[in-house]
Formats: structure tokens, sequence, C-alpha cells
């Protein structure tokens, strides 16, 4: 009986979820500011070399007045011939498609060069907003992307902050 115990337990797991107030991935080599109150429901180690599809890194979330808010940074594979503009207004988060609200642009964050976009779509009658800010990495793209009511301008201004706060190492 102890040795069937003892050999269950090596299959792959997910890394601990922590509500701290840094979020930190050593494997890809960033971190960024953790808003107050927001919840860590989704955490994950990306796996080495090519990604099949989009895979998730990390999930946030925060319940508010208005219906709550998320951040999700998710990554796929760098593409020469990728739109980023056009790739984030295809369907996603329960939207047929997002409209363009602006245009994704070079931003600077902490010295690293990104493009950062807004897009909106409507979902059970309210207006949703999608915040997606992109850095190419090691052959991979990186965004991060807040999900907000558009009246919400507190999950806006917290969702900006933690995205600006993103610093590679």
């Amino acid at each position: 009986m102890l040795v069937v115990l003892v050999g269950c337990g090596g299959g792959p797991s997910a890394p601990e979820l922590r509500d701290s107030p840094v979020y930190r991935s050593a494997s890809e080599g960033f971190r960024f500011l953790v808003p107050d109150g927001w919840t860590q429901i989704a955490n994950a180690s990306l796996p080495p070399g090519e990604l099949d599809k989009e895979v998730f890194l990390t999930r946030y979330r925060v319940r508010s007045p208005e219906m709550g808010a998320m951040l999700y940074v998710v990554c796929f594979n760098d593409d020469a011939s990728l739109d980023l503009e056009q790739y984030h207004s295809e369907a996603s988060f329960r939207a047929p498609s997002w409209e363009v609200v602006s245009p994704m642009e070079e931003v600077i964050i902490n010295e690293t060069a990104g493009h950062r976009g807004l897009f909106k779509a409507t979902l059970d009658k309210n207006e949703m907003s999608k915040d997606v800010l992109c850095f190419w990495k090691n052959g991979r793209v990186y965004s991060f992307i807040g999900l907000y009511w558009s009246t919400d301008e507190k999950a806006q201004q917290q969702l900006s902050r933690a995205v600006e706060s993103v610093i590679w190492d």
C-alpha cells in the first residue's frame, strides 16, 4: 500500500496561487504590481520552446460594484505576419468580435517597447472594454489583457497601473 501511495504524486502540477502584491514569473522574466483587492484565480508555467496555441500564464479577478474586472496574461508564438490589432479584435472572452477604440500603438513601459490598444464589445447589453498591452520577448508575444465594464473607472485605473508597472528582468 505504501508503494502505491508514494508512486501517485509524480504528475505535472500548476504553480501555487498567491495573492501577493507583486506577480513574478521567474521563468518568463517579468514582474508587475498586483492591484489591491485583486485575487489570483489561475497560474501556469509555460512549456519551453514553441507553443501550439495561445496559453494563459496568470489570471486575476476583482469584484466591484460594476460587476468586476479581470486581468489575463497570455502568451503565444511570435509571427512576423501577425497583426496584433486584428488578433485582439477577433472573438474572445464571450464577445464575437471587438471594435477598435484606440489602435495599437508603440509605448515604452519601464524602458521596454510594447504595443497598446483599447477595444470594446457589447456583452449582456453592457459595454465591456478590453485594454491590451503586448511585449515581444524570446520569440513569444506576451499580452496583458484587462477586461472591465466601460463604466468602471476604478478598475480601468487599477489595470492601467498594473500593466504600466511591468518590469522585464
